[in-house]
């Protein structure tokens, strides 16, 4: 099913975007790349199993569709028909996006491989893209592109235009790229989606550029010097309450150590580490205690446990994880006025 790459995606205020510059933002980025070559690997480790004389069968297919459907929010028959439609799919097309996906599960982790796509895909490429999230993911990612350009322009930066070297590369790219079907499209058009994904690209490294400014950046890290704390602790899980209540008893009272208690007790037991947002619930157990205090028991879904504090570090920009993620957060605040209320999508993605 090729995809409409004409039919406007979506309309970012008041202009129409054209699924065909959806798919140069993937071209763009190398995301229509790793489609493909996850489309390719899928059909080849099903055609390997088919060799060697195993089938998947609807039984397979039932967990993964469940999944896929209520992702989706699709799990009336008239709801899951009606997106199907919407789209030019059909429930085997669905069918084998899973087998598929189910077929490299069994397969396990795999390497790159010197495989002809234009021959294996035979035009699944754009199926592959809607049933898979990524045609969407890619016209919400290229929407907050162009909010990024709205938002340098009333910061008073104008993006820089591309050259026309630049245009006619990522036009090169995108034509030789396999499964796209752009060559049906005039080259006016196609100079027009490729230059406007390369100065969107321009927008967001300029925005992202304006807003990571280490004041900024400390103020943003501040203000959560809760939920983004670093916490380490060693956690033991017990089968039964009693055997957990009575194990927390001699580490509190006895001051014993929570890993030779576990392991009598044929306990489970390990080092665990995380922010706080990571862990939230634990993280609000833990707010006011002190290395070494031990929580609980809490019951878990296999069992109970318990937890004994090791370490708590307050949040410092020095760590990449927090900065990037405060960067991002920063984004955030620079990019929602220039997006709620300026975006209509389109049924089809």
């Amino acid at each position: 099913m090729p995809l409409m790459l004409g039919e406007t995606a979506f309309v970012f205020d008041g202009r129409e975007v054209a699924t065909g510059e959806i798919v140069f933002e993937a071209v763009r980025c190398g995301e229509w790349a790793t489609l493909e070559w996850e489309l390719v690997d899928g059909i080849d480790r099903l055609r390997e199993l088919e060799r060697g004389g195993i089938e998947i069968g609807d039984a397979d297919l039932r967990p993964p569709l469940v999944a896929w459907r209520r992702e989706r929010r699709l799990l009336a028959a008239e709801d899951y028909h009606a997106w199907l439609a919407e789209r030019e799919l059909t429930i085997e097309d669905v069918s084998e996006h899973l087998r598929r996906r189910v077929a490299v599960e069994r397969a396990g982790a795999s390497e790159r491989r010197q495989t002809d796509p234009a021959d294996s895909t035979a035009g699944a490429a754009h199926a592959e893209a809607i049933l898979s999230g990524r045609l969407s993911a890619w016209a919400q990612r290229l929407a907050r592109r162009k909010a990024a350009r709205q938002a340098l322009l009333a910061r008073h930066v104008d993006p820089e235009r591309p050259s026309a070297a630049a245009v006619e590369k990522l036009v090169e790219d995108a034509l030789t790229a396999p499964g796209t079907d752009l060559g049906a499209e005039s080259a006016e058009l196609l100079r027009s989606w490729a230059g406007e994904v390369l100065e969107l690209d321009d927008a967001w490294k300029r925005l992202t550029e304006a807003v990571a400014q280490q004041p900024a950046i400390e103020r943003c890290v501040a203000s959560h010097h809760l939920d983004w704390q670093r916490l380490e602790w060693e956690e033991a899980t017990f089968v039964r309450e009693d055997v957990a209540a009575e194990a927390a008893q001699w580490v509190r009272e006895d001051g014993a150590d929570l890993a030779l208690v576990a392991a009598q007790a044929n306990g489970i037991c390990g080092e665990v580490a995380a922010y706080g947002y990571e862990q939230p619930e634990l993280a609000s157990l833990l707010l006011g205690a002190h290395p070494s205090d031990l929580v609980g028991p809490m019951a878990i879904e296999d069992g109970w446990r318990l937890v004994q504090l090791r370490a708590r570090t307050a949040p410092d920009t020095a760590d990449p994880t927090l900065r990037a993620r405060a960067i991002e957060e920063l984004l955030e605040d620079a990019l929602a006025p220039h997006l709620s209320g300026r975006v209509e999508w389109h049924a089809r993605l």
